[in-house]
């Protein structure tokens, strides 16, 4: 049962990064300039996303009440220590949500108020992003500290330093590069889609970059990344498949073909996640008395049966649903 509610957190992780993950680097792309395409470029976004950002945010609720409900030691820890980056985190999803909504749905359309919209939407998109990354990199670090006895090492200290930071950059710069591959197929204005291809190829390049100082950053953490990967084959081996599987991305990119550059874009997250997941596995924090994982955190097996038959069932209705979701919202714009 645990490793089968384990299944269901990564599964809702990945499909939250490759899918909702895209929603928050369309936001971040459009607080760059664009000239003359801005209006196009921001339809474009708007119909590509439609009503399925909202359904995007489900992935992470499943997060949360599998941890509420499965692991409650786990859920309490991490939501008294980060209490400050979740608070962050929520209020970037609500601000980013009701500009996307007013931005779309406003009768008015004024242009004043649609650049305000804009620049919220963008902003928000953003500050989410780094705030997600942040959240991310303190999970095992090994500062949380349930029995801290003062506020900075309570509810500062483990979010608080530079590698946090640098991994809140490496995931906008993911978002925003899924974004811009997505995007790619969702046009077929040549001017447009040589535009995203351009901003790929520059979130590309910042990816790299951003990924070398997230393990320069980890040098003055407990656990030193460079150190993990040498130890561990399996890491190396990640990151290596995601970084080859760039050729055959820009060459289906050259060539303009929507599913391909998907596959591979989104290949490449999972990748990482999975680095990510082999890095830690099978703890899910790390604290300042030890380990906290999965199998020592979780509920009584009466409750884990509940909770898995629960989401076995709302499988049967979800992903059809999201499908379904998907396929009407493509015929629509059709």
């Amino acid at each position: 049962m645990i490793e089968t509610l384990i299944l269901f957190i990564g599964a809702s992780l990945l499909l939250y990064v490759v899918l909702g993950g895209s929603d928050y680097g369309a936001g971040i792309l459009e607080l760059l300039p664009a000239g003359k395409q801005r209006e196009a470029q921001k339809h474009v976004i708007n119909d590509a996303m439609g009503p399925v950002w909202e359904a995007n945010h489900m992935w992470l609720i499943l997060v949360v009440v599998i941890l509420f409900m499965g692991f409650p030691p786990i859920f309490t820890t991490l939501m008294t220590a980060l209490h400050f980056p979740m608070l962050a985190l929520l209020a970037g999803i609500v601000v980013r949500g009701a500009a996307f909504t007013f931005r779309h749905y406003d009768a008015v359309q004024e242009a004043r108020t649609q650049r305000i919209y804009t620049w919220l939407f963008g902003l928000s998109s953003l500050w989410t992003a780094l705030w997600l990354g942040i959240i991310v990199a303190s999970l095992n670090r090994g500062i949380i500290d349930p029995t801290a006895g003062n506020f900075w090492s309570a509810y500062v200290a483990p979010w608080w330093g530079l590698y946090p930071l640098t991994v809140g950059v490496f995931v906008a710069t993911i978002f925003l590069f899924l974004a811009c591959v997505y995007l790619i197929g969702e046009t077929t204005d040549a001017a447009l889609q040589r535009r995203f291809a351009r901003h790929a190829a520059t979130a590309n390049a910042l990816l790299i970059i951003a990924g070398a100082g997230v393990f320069a950053a980890s040098l003055g953490e407990r656990r030193s990344l460079p150190q993990e990967f040498l130890h561990d084959p399996r890491l190396i081996a990640t990151i290596a498949l995601a970084t080859v599987l760039l050729v055959p991305l820009w060459r289906f990119i050259n060539r303009r073909k929507r599913t391909a550059t998907r596959v591979i874009a989104a290949s490449q997250a999972t990748l990482i996640l999975a680095g990510w997941y082999l890095l830690y596995a099978p703890n899910a924090l790390i604290t300042a008395s030890g380990p906290l994982s999965f199998y020592t955190a979780a509920a009584p097996p009466a409750t884990l049966r509940q909770l898995v038959l629960a989401l076995l069932i709302g499988s049967a209705f979800i992903f059809p649903s999201l499908l379904y979701l998907l396929r009407v919202f493509k015929l629509h714009r059709r």
